[in-house]
């Protein structure tokens, strides 16, 4: 007994210095003992994803032939409505840019898109983030907006060599600005995430509703994205609001539950919006990252 309480009390010890070593080394260390671990860890990742790829191909691959010609014809269905879509989209981007030369409108910030796999998720109490399978050298930066179709679903936090970490919209470090539909006044409400438990839903806060917005009877208002702050285009879809309004504290704001516009936790690939001409704020991250390395 004498011995285990020995034991333990030299593990505690053990512990004990580590983190106060951990804490008393400089800032450089530990980002260089995380970016280690990190990249050490991603061959892993990109094996167990690689592997659930692999799986779902052996599923598709014992489908029966008339399976197989039935998908088939539904595919080449889809995609003549998509292309329908996309030469009536062109037209409209062309009219677009006439508009706006006429008008001198700035133009929007043009955005490089990287499709990448999810190679794992965090959906613990406090983080709700994923892990893609694309990083600095497919060309993702840090703050990079990641969406799926027109929905957003978070914004790139970390970047290593081949992995990016993702805070989704229910991350409390996540933070937007956008509007609400029904709106016709284009006030700016803060979107932000909300730790919750991980059996629960996910789920983020929309703050600074004016008192007087009444969303629909019955009906659940979209939260859209105003394009302000350089980081999401604008219009896309964040989520919906809630019902259940309520007045903040001080009496002067109401505040809501935003319910984000897709299972977040079920995405196998999403896109990641690469600015073409770097903004101010990332030429600065990108400066202070070389400086570390």
């Amino acid at each position: 007994m004498d011995k285990n309480r020995q034991g333990a009390k030299a593990s505690y010890v053990a512990f004990f210095a580590f983190v106060a070593i951990w804490i008393m080394s400089p800032s450089f260390v530990r980002m260089g003992t995380r970016e280690a671990f990190v990249e050490f860890q991603a061959p892993a990742l990109h094996l167990v994803a690689k592997g659930r790829d692999l799986a779902r191909f052996w599923e598709l691959k014992s489908k029966s032939a008339e399976e197989l010609a039935a998908a088939s014809r539904d595919l080449a269905r889809i995609n003549a409505a998509l292309e329908l879509k996309v030469r009536t989209l062109e037209d409209i981007r062309q009219e677009n840019i006439r508009l706006r030369e006429l008008a001198r409108y700035a133009a929007p910030r043009e955005f490089l898109t990287i499709v990448a796999r999810v190679a794992s998720r965090d959906s613990t109490s406090w983080w709700h983030r994923i892990v893609l399978r694309k990083g600095r050298s497919d060309g993702v930066r840090p703050g990079c907006p990641v969406v799926f179709s027109d929905r957003v679903i978070g914004k790139v936090s970390l970047v290593h060599l081949n992995t990016c970490e993702v805070d989704l919209v229910t991350s409390p470090n996540f933070r937007c600005t956008a509007y609400l539909e029904g709106d016709e006044q284009g006030r700016i409400v803060l979107v932000s995430g909300l730790p919750a438990n991980s059996l629960g839903t996910a789920r983020a806060r929309i703050a600074v509703i004016p008192m007087d917005y009444l969303p629909s009877a019955g009906q659940s208002s979209k939260v859209v994205t105003t394009g302000m702050g350089g980081v999401f285009p604008a219009g896309l879809i964040i989520g919906t609001l809630d019902a259940n309004i309520r007045t903040t504290q001080e009496g002067n704001f109401k505040e809501g539950t935003l319910q984000p516009s897709r299972n977040l936790f079920s995405l196998q690939e999403v896109s990641v919006l690469v600015p073409i001409h770097p903004a101010a704020g990332e030429i600065l991250l990108e400066k202070r990252y070389e400086d570390f390395q």
